[in-house]
């Protein structure tokens, strides 16, 4: 269920991940088409995730993060638990 709250930066939520596992992640920077200069891609979110024990779940499911960073991710609207 989608958080009636709304989202601004600096929050931490819950997103799907494709690789399997739900993460927390922090986010950083909204980006809506309608309001872009180009009109091009799709709403989502520039985000960070801040927890190494997030980035430890994420590489077993196979995503190649390199232990002890911290990587930036996209997040599309629809993958907000």
């Amino acid at each position: 269920m989608k958080s009636k709250k709304p989202l601004k930066p600096g929050n931490k939520i819950l997103v799907k991940s494709f690789a399997g596992p739900d993460v927390y992640v922090i986010l950083k920077k909204r980006y809506i088409v309608s309001e872009s200069k180009h009109k091009l891609g799709v709403d989502g979110w520039e985000a960070q995730i801040k927890d190494d024990k997030e980035v430890e779940r994420l590489r077993k499911a196979g995503v190649p993060y390199e232990k002890g960073g911290l990587p930036s991710v996209w997040v599309f609207d629809w993958q907000i638990i």
